[in-house]
């Protein structure tokens, strides 16, 4: 009679639903002998308009370790701030050393999630070189709890091994190489709009009463009016819109004054105006103190031109695939942008 091991039994179990989240985003990659002390690599891919998908250059490897419900239970599990597990220190040399990040897995089965540590980052915070000579046969590493293995953390590490493969392209390490990341689609339709014969617009609610701002991006033509982008921000305001977009020139467009909705008291309709880097001048509308709302036009400024020239090297070589017409909603917060 041959026996399965109970942990064997959970091991197989959380492999295969790491194997049936992580399907979604890449490749996998396994080693013919377990040599590489790895459980499973992913080579993440790009999902692309016609169903196909794009194999990008991020090769990551993660290391799988599960937690039993007998180990941690639901109850005990919501007290902790930190999950800590102990590995081999011979293994944390060896993911420090290579080219290549090598992720935690954590599995913790009475909650039924992963949890991901980025292991080459936290040893190299942690200990730097001083792991080559650390006299242990194991270390402790700590696993944040909301650090979550989720579509989110797929995409955080996608972005930033694409910004570093968009800098070797572009032969550039500027700062602006992260936002044309971002905005590529909205570049290429700025771009591209004087001879598809459209303008662009923004609005801009400036919100009172709540704690983030809201921006909408308009694509005008031949009558037709379309939203591109809503974007939203936490703690963002008007004056934070040239920083954020720093390859737009905003300027002030006629007939688009607004004495608010409340027009039988002048203190009530009043709105700060806002006075742009090229010294135009925009005034608000008050929507009953819920938020002020400016509305200008919009176009490429001298960074803009470089940048859509980046996009349209970058499409050249099949590095992006640009989508006309396509409308997106992004949403900006602290919690959107967590180290992975």
């Amino acid at each position: 009679m041959i026996i399965v091991g109970k942990t064997d039994t959970f091991e197989r179990k959380y492999m295969e639903r790491f194997r049936a989240f992580a399907s979604d985003f890449g490749e996998f990659v396994n080693y013919e002998h377990d040599r590489g002390a790895r459980d499973i690599g992913l080579h993440l891919t790009h999902p692309l308009s016609s169903g196909k998908e794009r194999v990008s250059t991020a090769l990551v490897w993660f290391q799988m370790k599960g937690v039993m419900s007998t180990t941690l239970p639901e109850n005990e599990f919501e007290k902790l701030e930190k999950l800590t597990i102990s590995l081999n220190v011979n293994h944390l040399r060896y993911w420090y050393l290579q080219p290549m990040p090598t992720y935690l897995a954590l599995y913790i089965e009475s909650v039924d999630q992963f949890f991901i540590l980025n292991l080459t980052k936290f040893v190299r915070d942690k200990w730097g070189r001083d792991i080559l000579t650390l006299d242990q046969a194991t270390a402790t590493v700590e696993v944040p709890v909301e650090s979550k293995l989720d579509k989110q953390a797929f995409r955080l590490i996608l972005q930033e091994n694409d910004i570093d493969e968009w800098k070797k392209a572009l032969g550039n390490d500027g700062e602006n190489v992260d936002v044309c990341y971002r905005d590529y689609d909205l570049i290429w339709h700025l771009g591209t709009a004087e001879e598809r014969n459209v303008s662009h617009e923004l609005e801009f609610w400036d919100w009172q009463s709540k704690t983030r701002s809201q921006l909408y991006i308009y694509e005008i033509g031949e009558g037709e009016k379309k939203v591109l982008r809503e974007h939203w921000q936490y703690m963002m305001n008007i004056h934070d819109l040239e920083t954020s977009y720093p390859y737009i020139e905003f300027f002030a467009k006629e007939g688009n004054e607004n004495d608010g909705w409340w027009d039988d008291d002048d203190d009530y309709n009043e709105v700060p105006d806002i006075k742009l880097s090229n010294g135009d001048v925009i005034s608000g509308i008050n929507a009953a103190y819920e938020y002020f709302a400016y509305v200008c036009g919009m176009k490429l400024n001298d960074i803009g031109k470089e940048l859509f020239e980046w996009v349209l090297f970058l499409s050249e070589v099949g590095l992006i695939e640009i989508t006309p017409g396509k409308s997106e909603l992004i949403s900006i917060a602290p919690w959107h942008g967590r180290a992975i």
